[in-house]
């Protein structure tokens, strides 16, 4: 771990109630699952730090968490927190024949609960991708009918502007209805499992098979949460707060993870960016807005050539860097299912 991430979580490694303590105590001994899974989570918090520092993302929309980099690494943290997750359910003695009523009922609740919403928010996501996949193809069908072609026809000004509209009006209803917007569907499926976590018993709260579900279940809420943000047209998700664990970093490094969103995120809004948004997908929205206004204002000359030229790179990055996030996505439903697999094998055995 760098020098950098100790120092700026050394306050929340040390709970206050052990610093007042007048007896020198040993601090709290390390689930296996807390040693390996706190290093994913302190990279991504390494990776907002590193990005505030440099002075990246000064810009209107261009905060560190709508940053290729850190959303691939937060897709990538999830998938090995599930990996984490089956490596100690399968080693760790604290489930052996999972024969205890909190063991049991853990499992039970994750299954029956975070599991499913968190498969659902994945699919949610890949549909998202795929909605903004066809949102790009259908900009480049109208380029097609500008690019390379003079003079510029009053007729092929109006195929263009016509396919524009259409494919903005379908891109915002399908993207609202799959992942923005207080109704959107991943925002309810990240809401419920959000209060599924509220509502776990304090007894499970102290068991290490619950801290194995609860941190590998949220972390990846998290990045879904981040994905369904930077993906959606009109984001109004908000991040919930996480209650540190005593006992465990990586619930201390998500606390101050979600802080940090959260900074960002308000940040981004009152600089006149509004939403959070993939800067790449922002920049096609933009660039395609802008030619719409020329095509209106009946622009045949040179600068509605530029403005072709413009779009057509900004929906060539937007695929080019959609590519990798789907591929992300589909990796961590992959290792979601091999947990929840991992789990139902445990509640088969006699």
């Amino acid at each position: 771990m760098k020098p950098s991430a100790l120092l700026r979580s050394l306050s929340c490694r040390i709970p206050g109630r052990l610093l007042s303590s007048q007896a020198v105590a040993p601090l709290p001994s390390r689930t296996r699952f807390d040693q390996l899974v706190t290093p994913e989570v302190d990279t991504l918090l390494i990776q907002g730090a590193d990005h505030v520092s440099s002075g990246s993302g000064s810009g209107s929309g261009s905060g560190f968490m709508t940053s290729l980099t850190f959303l691939v690494g937060a897709l990538s943290a999830s998938a090995a927190a599930q990996k984490i997750a089956i490596e100690c359910v399968a080693k760790n003695n604290v489930i052996r024949s999972c024969s205890g009523n909190i063991e049991r009922s853990a499992i039970d609740e994750y299954l029956g609960e975070d599991s499913a919403e968190l498969l659902d928010a994945c699919r949610d996501l890949s549909e998202t991708v795929e909605v903004i996949r066809n949102y790009s193809h259908s900009l480049q069908v109208a380029l097609h009918s500008l690019h390379g072609r003079s003079p510029l026809t009053t007729a092929a000004l109006a195929r263009a502007s016509h396919v524009l509209d259409s494919s903005d009006q379908l891109a915002m209803e399908t993207n609202m209805k799959r992942s923005g917007g207080g109704g959107g569907l991943l925002s309810r499926r990240l809401s419920q499992l959000n209060n599924n976590k509220k509502s776990s018993s304090a007894a499970a709260a102290d068991h290490e098979l619950s801290e194995i579900l609860c941190g590998s279940s949220s972390i990846a809420s998290t990045a879904c949460q981040i994905l369904g943000m930077a993906l959606s047209f009109k984001s109004k998700l908000v991040f919930p707060t996480v209650q540190p664990r005593p006992t465990s970093l990586w619930s201390c490094f998500l606390h101050e993870l979600h802080k940090g969103l959260e900074e960002e995120m308000k940040k981004t809004r009152k600089s006149g960016g509004g939403l959070v948004m993939l800067t790449e997908l922002r920049e096609t929205i933009m660039a395609a807005q802008q030619l719409r206004i020329q095509i209106k204002n009946h622009n045949k000359h040179s600068e509605l050539g530029v403005i072709v030229e413009e779009l057509k790179r900004r929906c060539e990055a937007l695929e080019e860097i959609i590519r990798p996030l789907g591929e992300k996505v589909d990796d961590l439903y992959r290792n979601l299912i091999s947990l929840r697999m991992a789990l139902l094998a445990i509640l088969s055995q006699p």
